[in-house]
């Protein structure tokens, strides 16, 4: 039964009691802190400097180093580059090791434009549910690099169970809000 928490839909019944959920692009905080008052445990990870405990980090194809770009004037819309140095870099799976969770529960994954890496690097299905804020409204990949993005996770074995092309936030259209459940 899909639900929205803090504008990402998630199937809380399929929710086990403090489950570890991995918040990819946690700018703000409402998701992590609206999956912590239900009784969670969430990792949340941002490339910005923030003011609350959080992994001041990257998660992408690559491990190394990286920097923050914002795009346009909007802090919400700030993306990775990739750098020499600077901010920590993991990919998804070297998190996930280092955190000692070979399997997540749920990730949340907004990260303006760089869920193209962290989805086609993936070798295995990382959680049981990937609630994901695409960003073709970015341009920084197009309707190819989407499709491509769907079939990794199909094959994956993820079923898309909310995943419109809408209008929202004066940004114009885009899949703002998507559901994949690990069947």
């Amino acid at each position: 039964m899909k639900s929205e928490i803090a504008e990402h839909s998630v199937d809380l019944s399929l929710l086990p009691e403090k489950a570890n959920i991995l918040d990819i692009g946690c700018f703000g905080f409402a998701f992590t802190d609206a999956m912590r008052a239900l009784g969670h445990t969430v990792f949340p990870v941002d490339i910005q400097l923030l003011d609350k405990e959080y992994f001041h980090c990257a998660i992408s194809d690559y491990i190394g180093f990286c920097n923050a770009k914002m795009i346009g004037n909007d802090l919400q819309a700030t993306r990775m580059v990739r750098a020499s140095s600077g901010i920590p870099c993991w990919t998804l799976e070297a998190f996930s090791d280092n955190q000692n969770i070979p399997f997540w529960d749920l990730i949340k994954i907004d990260v303006e434009g760089s869920e193209y890496e962290i989805i086609m690097s993936l070798s295995k299905a990382p959680a049981k549910q990937l609630s994901i804020e695409f960003h073709l409204h970015t341009q920084v990949y197009g309707q190819i690099e989407m499709r491509m993005m769907e079939d990794k996770l199909k094959a994956l074995g993820y079923e898309a169970v909310s995943h419109d092309y809408t209008a929202q936030h004066g940004a114009g259209f885009n899949y703002w809000d998507s559901l994949f459940i690990l069947k």
